[in-house]
């Protein structure tokens, strides 16, 4: 409630210009709700900027988005549509309050519909619907199914592009009809764009962690086979195994990711292996059999051939004259399968040698084939793989300088808005809001140090650090949070422990240390301590008393994006051991985890006071 001051007041006579009074006062109520309005509003994007940092997912990032600006927009329902792989359609990946009927009809919307979701898309240009009239009017099968019981409508429908790309659109829908004035247009807007930031960084941590999986699986592969990532000497290698042996020719015809088909095979005369050197694959010219499988997909075996066989190949001129002059007696071509499908063909041939294929031939060259199309698809993977992480790379490096400049303002804002203020609420907030763009900066410098990391950018400069002074200023930043966590952080340390290490790398390392401890201790106390072992190390162990890791997680843990957790109940994006294990390698040291389930982890790090490189 007010508190109304006791001090009287003259209320003006009319021609004292009551009526310029009245006015003043109904503009001083219009400035008062403004500046309410745009207190919500500011947290509402407080609350959304949180809830998106630990939504890691599209499903999640379009729950946090809807939710809050359906609250916030005073709106009677609201949903993010996502547009599928085609690039055909727009899904609806999640609602508020939307009628059944209404959202089993819009489920799917395709791009060419006459729906307003599906018109902004194509436009690319927000669409401001102010009434159900409007609606009708441009819309009248949309207007058909929403027409609202009672009462009036309006409708906003936003797109969300990134890099001239369309991910989707977001909808919100009101049970009456109003103007959008600027600033509830803006207001909008920045929602929108907060959720297509949310979501393309949710894509590209999905494409991460997809391209990780299948990096392990080239990995495990390369190792099976025994070969290496290079296609055309692997290739070549296996050619030159199979002859004499299962022919005295072996052509291999592998698909590549430019579609173009290229040729490695080996003879057993030079003359035969300058007729293969000029020819190449040519998929079927006529009626007749194939003699590859690349084309048809399946296995050709013909044990016994002759002219009045090659005669009635599928083969075109150049082929047919190939086949012509090496007049081969037997001949069998096996798909390079993959679940993606053919991508490529081993084709075995006798000719000199007057020789025949059998039955054990064929099983051998399929089980070959088989070898064959693991490497064929391990060196497509390896080489999508470097796509993707060099494009993942290049986002991380713009993105992290492109946010750390309004973070680093808005921070100053913050920051002067919390000093000028004498209002203890204000303060307050304030107060949560630097906290919540600390946090932030601490997310984007871990991705800059990703991106530094991967370009192989992680330059020392040593210089004379005390590693007891490091964990002193760590902790001392830490207060706050420390306290939030109801958590003690005890260092011990019988006295200096100096070394030449570079000071900002060092010091990130133990903050990530500590700021791990803090976050997984459950409130228990966390203990710090430095000191100088023999052989000239200096050492560093961190412990808490948390929740702990099971032993089947701790293999992956110092990787990029290594998680113990679900992501939904720990903020961050697994990041700090991996950092941690670079730094501390980099300075000719090595970093070691201890933990179980229940009763905590100890992380250890031992470090040469003077590194070999200084």
């Amino acid at each position: 409630m007010e508190k109304h001051s006791s001090v009287s007041l003259r209320m003006p006579l009319p021609e004292e210009g009551q009526g310029s009074g009245v006015e003043l006062l109904a503009e001083n109520r219009r400035a008062r709700a403004s500046a309410e309005l745009a207190s919500a509003r500011m947290r509402s994007l407080q609350s959304l900027t949180l809830a998106l940092s630990g939504a890691l997912t599209s499903e999640d990032v379009a729950r946090a988005v809807v939710v809050e600006a359906v609250r916030t927009l005073e709106a009677v329902a609201g949903g993010l549509y996502l547009m599928n792989v085609p690039g055909t359609s727009l899904e609806l990946v999640h609602s508020v309050r939307c009628p059944p009927a209404v959202e089993a009809a819009f489920t799917h919307v395709a791009l060419t519909a006459r729906v307003p979701v599906a018109e902004a898309v194509r436009t690319g240009a927000p669409l401001w619907l102010t009434d159900f009239a409007t609606m009708a009017k441009h819309f009248p099968e949309t207007a058909a199914a929403t027409r609202p019981t009672s009462g009036d409508m309006s409708v906003a429908c936003l797109p969300l592009f990134t890099r001239a790309r369309s991910v989707g659109c977001l909808i919100f829908v009101w049970g009456l009809a109003h103007d959008f004035d600027e600033e509830e247009r803006a207001f909008i807007d920045m929602l929108a764009q907060q959720a297509t930031m949310a979501l393309e960084r949710a894509r590209l941590l999905a494409a991460e962690r997809s391209q990780v999986e299948r990096v392990g699986l080239l990995q495990h592969a390369t190792a099976m086979l025994a070969t290496s990532l290079d296609l055309g000497h692997t290739l070549r290698g296996v050619a030159l195994g199979l002859v004499p042996t299962l022919g005295d020719l072996c052509i291999i015809d592998v698909l590549g990711p430019d579609h173009e088909v290229r040729r490695h095979f080996h003879a057993a005369t030079p003359e035969c292996s300058g007729l293969l050197a000029a020819s190449r694959w040519h998929p079927p010219e006529r009626p007749g059999t194939p003699i590859c499988a690349l084309a048809s997909g399946l296995t050709a075996f013909h044990p016994s051939v002759d002219a009045f066989w090659i005669e009635g190949t599928s083969c075109g001129p150049e082929q047919l004259s190939l086949l012509r002059t090496l007049a081969p007696t037997s001949w069998m071509s096996v798909p390079l399968e993959t679940p993606e499908g053919v991508l490529g063909a081993l084709t075995l041939g006798h000719c000199l040698s007057g020789r025949h294929h059998t039955s054990e031939d064929l099983a051998l060259a399929v089980e070959l084939a088989r070898r064959a199309s693991a490497a064929v698809q391990n060196a497509h993977l390896f080489h999508q793989t470097q796509q993707a992480l060099q494009l993942r790379d290049e986002f991380l490096a713009i993105a992290s300088h492109e946010l750390n400049t309004p973070l680093t303002a808005l921070k100053l804002q913050l920051s002067r808005l919390r000093r000028m203020s004498a209002d203890e609420d204000v303060q307050a907030r304030t107060s949560l809001a630097v906290q919540q763009v600390d946090r932030l900066g601490r997310l984007v410098r871990e991705l800059l140090e990703v991106a530094h990391l991967s370009e192989g950018r992680l330059h020392l400069t040593p210089e004379p650090v005390d590693l007891v002074d490091v964990c002193r200023g760590v902790l001392t930043r830490f207060t706050e949070e420390r306290e939030r966590a109801g958590a003690t952080i005890f260092l011990h340390a019988t006295g200096a422990v100096p070394g030449r290490w570079d000071h900002s790398r060092v010091d990130g390392m133990v903050t990530h240390l500590v700021s791990n401890a803090l976050k997984y201790g459950l409130g228990r106390p966390v203990e710090v301590e430095v000191s100088c072992v023999p052989g000239d190390l200096a050492r560093l162990v961190v412990k808490d008393r948390g929740i702990g890791i099971p032993a089947e997680q701790l293999a992956h843990l110092f990787q990029r994006f290594g998680r113990a957790v679900p992501l939904r109940h720990y903020g961050g994006f697994g990041l700090g051991l991996w950092f941690s294990r670079q730094v501390v390698e980099a300075h000719g040291g090595h970093i070691h985890l201890e933990s179980a389930p229940g009763l905590g982890t100890t992380v250890t790090v031992e470090m040469p006071r003077t590194p070999a490189s200084s």
